[in-house]
C-alpha cells in the first residue's frame, strides 16, 4: 500500500470520485420526468502504480496504487435501438398524417355523427318522386325547391370544408417546413458545442448529446432521415437522400406554389430540386417515412373538380350509334375509340395525382356527384342537343361564347398547353384518326414533340342549343323555356346568338337559336362546380316557371318520370376496375365506403407503427430512464464510500501525526 503522504492522496481520490458518482447520481435523479434524459453511469479506474522495490528481478509485486480516479461520465445509450425508433417514427408519422385526413372527411360527410350527407340525398329523391306524381302541383314544386336548396347547403358546407382542410394541411406543411430548419440550425449549433467541449478528450457533453438525440427524434417523425456521427462528434444527417446538415453547413428548405394555386411544395434551393420530385411522389411503391411527405400526399398539389372523375364509356351510349338509310343501327367504333383512349388517359391521371390524395379524391368526388344530379335534372328540364360549327360564336352582344369542346383535325400529337405555353395537365395522350377532342378553354397551343413547336386552331367548335322539339314550358303567363332548378352564379343559362347583323339567329322552324351559356358576366368560364352551382332564383320566386307543362299546356307527366329515370339511370364510378357503374345512390354509398375501407387500412397502419414506436421507446425507456429506486440504491453506495474514504484520511492522519509527534520527543 502507499506509505506517508501517498496514502493521504489515495484517500483524496477516493473522496473526490465518490464526490463526482454522488454528483452524477443527484443529477440523474433531478432529471427523472426530464424527457429526452439518458442515464449517467459512473465508470471508475485506478490511478497510476508507483514501484517501490528497485530491484526489478524480485519475484515480489513491487508496485503499489495511488487509489481510484474517474474514466468516464457516460450515458446508457443504444444506438440501434435508436436507429430502429426513428426508423419506425417515421412511418408512423407518414401513415398518422393520412390516416387524420380520412377521418377529416369522413366527419364532413357526417355519416358517422347523425347529420348525414346522404339523407340530403334521399330527401331531394323524395322531393322528385312527389313532383312526378303531380307535375303542376305547386305544393310539389316548392318542396323540390326546398329540398334542391337545403341538398345544395349541404353540398357546398361539405365542399367548403374539405377545402378548408386541404388549405389546413397547406399551412401544415408550410409551418413543417420551418420547423425541419430550426431542427437543422439547432442540430448544427450543437455539433459545434459538442465538438469543441469534447476536442480535449477529458469530457463528453452528455447532455448536449441528449439534447442533439432527441432533435433526431423529432426530425424523424417530420422526413425521412440517415446520420452517422463523425470523429470529431458531429453528426451528420442526410434528409431525402439530400445532405442537410454537415460539419460546415445547414441545406436549409424553402418552398414553392403551384402554378395557380397556393398550394406549398418544399424545395432545396441549393440543389435546384424538390424536396419530393413528382416521379418520386407519385410513383407507386416509394418510401412510406415522413409526416411531410405524408402531408403532401394527402392535401395533393393540385386543384381538381368533376371533370377530372374518369367516366368509362358505354358501348351501349346513344352517341355511339349511327342510324343507316335503311333504318338500321351500326356501332361508331371510330368514336368509342377515340372516347376510350381519353378515357384511359383520364384513369392513368387520376391514379396517378388524384387517387394519392384523400382530399383530392373528396373533393372531386363530391364535385363529380353535384354536378351529376345537377345536370342531369337540368337536362331533363331544359333538354339540348349538340350544334357544331367551324368558327366561334358571338352572342347578341358580341361576346365570344365558350364551346362545349373544341375539335382539332390533321395532329401528330396530344400534347396540350394553354395560352401561357403551360402544359395542361389530364391531356390527351394520343391522336385516333387524326383527331383529338378538348374540352377546356385557352387553348391555343399543341407541341407535336417537346422540340418542334407549332399554333393550332380548331377547325370545329361543338356547342350546346335548347331543344326546341323536347323543350317543356312553365306555366306562367311568359310560358318560360331554359328555366332549370340549378344555375350557375353570375351566369346566364341560355342566350341567343347573333345573326351577324345584330340579331338573334333562328331556327328553320323560327325559334331564336338558344345557345347554352358556357361564360359569366365576368366573362370567365362558368362551370357547374361546387362554389359555382346555386337554386336558380328565377324558378325558387316563381315556381310556375318551371317547365312540366307540353305546348299545349297540359301537365307533361312523362317530363316528370324522366326526372326519375335521370336520377335512377347509370352515372359514373370513381373506380370501374372495381365498381359497377350505378345510380347517384349508388356512387355515394360506393364513395363513402371507399374512404371508411382507407380509413380502416390506415388506422391498421397507425395501430401497428404506433406498437412498434412505443415498443422500441419501451426498450429506450429499460436500458435510459431513470428508476429513482437504483439511483437511491447507489446514492447510498457511494454515500458509504464517501464516508469510508473521509474514516481512512483521518486514520492516516493520526497515524502520521503520531509518528511525527514521537520523533519530535525523540
Amino acid at each position: 500500500m502507499a506509505n506517508g503522504m501517498a496514502s493521504l492522496m489515495v484517500g483524496a481520490s477516493g473522496l473526490k470520485s465518490a464526490q463526482t458518482a454522488l454528483n452524477t447520481t443527484a443529477h440523474n435523479l433531478s432529471n427523472i420526468n426530464t424527457s429526452g434524459y439518458t442515464r449517467q453511469q459512473i465508470a471508475f479506474k485506478d490511478t497510476q502504480y508507483v514501484n517501490y522495490i528497485t530491484d526489478y528481478n524480485s519475484p515480489v509485486n513491487s508496485t503499489y496504487g495511488l487509489g481510484v480516479s474517474i474514466h468516464e461520465v457516460r450515458r446508457i445509450r443504444d444506438t440501434f435501438i435508436d436507429k430502429a425508433y426513428r426508423n419506425e417514427n417515421s412511418r408512423l408519422g407518414f401513415y398518422e398524417a393520412q390516416y387524420k385526413a380520412v377521418d377529416e372527411i369522413e366527419d364532413q360527410f357526417g355519416e358517422m355523427q347523425g347529420v348525414t350527407y346522404q339523407q340530403s340525398l334521399n330527401n331531394l329523391y323524395d322531393a322528385i318522386n312527389e313532383l312526378s306524381k303531380e307535375p303542376s302541383s305547386t305544393v310539389k314544386r316548392s318542396s323540390l325547391i326546398q329540398n334542391a336548396s337545403a341538398f345544395m347547403t349541404r353540398s357546398d358546407a361539405v365542399y367548403q370544408g374539405l377545402k378548408n382542410y386541404q388549405q389546413t394541411l397547406n399551412t401544415q406543411v408550410y409551418n413543417m417546413v420551418n420547423t425541419i430548419n430550426d431542427l437543422g440550425d439547432k442540430l448544427y449549433k450543437l455539433n459545434k458545442q459538442i465538438a469543441k467541449i469534447e476536442a480535449a478528450g477529458v469530457e463528453t457533453a452528455n447532455d448536449l448529446r441528449d439534447q442533439r438525440d432527441a432533435a433526431l427524434d423529432e426530425l424523424s417523425k417530420y422526413m425521412s432521415i440517415t446520420y452517422y456521427e463523425g470523429q470529431n462528434g458531429e453528426v451528420i444527417v442526410s434528409a431525402e437522400s439530400v445532405p442537410f446538415v454537415t460539419v460546415t453547413t445547414v441545406t436549409e428548405m424553402s418552398y414553392r406554389k403551384t402554378e395557380g394555386t397556393e398550394l406549398y411544395i418544399p424545395t432545396f434551393p441549393a440543389f435546384e430540386r424538390d424536396v419530393y420530385p413528382e416521379d418520386e411522389l407519385y410513383r407507386a411503391n416509394t418510401s412510406d417515412k415522413g409526416e411531410l411527405k405524408g402531408l403532401l400526399l394527402a392535401r395533393g398539389s393540385i386543384d381538381v373538380n368533376y371533370s377530372d372523375v374518369p367516366v368509362k364509356p358505354s358501348q351501349e351510349d346513344a352517341k355511339y350509334q349511327i342510324k343507316q338509310a335503311n333504318g338500321t343501327t351500326v356501332f361508331d367504333s371510330e368514336t368509342y375509340n377515340k372516347d376510350y383512349k381519353l378515357y384511359q388517359d383520364k384513369q392513368d391521371y387520376y391514379n396517378k395525382y388524384i387517387e394519392s390524395s384523400p382530399i383530392l379524391c373528396a373533393i372531386a368526388g363530391i364535385d363529380k356527384l353535384v354536378n351529376g344530379i345537377v345536370t342531369a335534372i337540368d337536362g331533363v328540364l331544359c333538354p339540348t342537343k349538340e350544334y357544331t360549327t367551324t368558327a366561334a360564336l358571338k352572342d347578341t352582344n358580341g361576346v365570344e361564347l365558350i364551346p362545349e369542346t373544341y375539335e382539332y383535325n390533321n395532329i401528330s400529337a396530344a400534347v396540350l398547353y394553354d395560352a401561357a405555353g403551360n402544359e395542361i395537365k389530364g391531356a390527351p395522350g394520343a391522336v385516333v384518326n387524326g383527331t383529338v377532342t378538348y374540352s377546356y378553354t385557352s387553348l391555343n397551343k399543341l407541341f407535336s414533340d417537346k422540340e418542334a413547336t407549332h399554333i393550332v386552331e380548331p377547325n370545329k367548335f361543338n356547342y350546346v342549343i335548347l331543344d326546341m322539339d323536347k323543350t317543356d314550358y312553365g306555366n306562367d303567363d311568359n310560358h318560360t323555356i331554359g328555366e332549370g332548378i340549378f344555375t350557375r352564379q353570375n351566369t346566364e343559362d341560355f342566350v341567343n346568338i347573333t345573326d351577324g347583323s345584330g340579331g338573334a339567329l333562328l331556327d328553320a322552324d323560327g325559334n331564336k337559336i338558344m345557345i347554352k351559356n358556357n361564360v359569366n358576366a365576368n366573362g370567365q368560364r362558368s362551370d357547374y362546380t361546387l362554389g359555382n352551382i346555386l337554386v336558380n332564383p328565377e324558378t325558387s320566386q316563381e315556381v310556375g316557371k318551371i317547365p312540366m307543362t307540353d305546348a299545349q299546356g297540359k301537365e307533361d307527366m312523362a317530363k316528370g318520370q324522366a326526372l326519375v329515370d335521370a336520377w335512377n339511370a347509370d352515372f359514373a364510378s370513381l373506380d370501374p376496375e372495381s365498381y359497377a357503374v350505378g345510380n347517384f345512390q349508388t356512387f355515394y354509398n360506393n364513395f363513402v365506403s371507399e374512404f371508411s375501407t382507407i380509413g380502416k387500412v390506415l388506422s391498421n397502419f397507425v395501430d401497428h407503427q404506433e406498437t412498434m414506436v412505443n415498443g422500441y421507446d419501451n426498450q429506450r425507456l429499460q436500458s435510459e430512464g431513470v428508476s429513482s429506486d437504483e439511483e437511491l440504491e447507489k446514492m447510498i453506495k457511494y454515500q458509504q464510500s464517501y464516508n469510508a474514504a473521509s474514516r481512512y484520511i483521518n486514520v492516516v492522519s493520526e497515524m502520521i501525526e503520531h509518528l511525527i509527534t514521537s520523533l519530535g520527543r525523540a
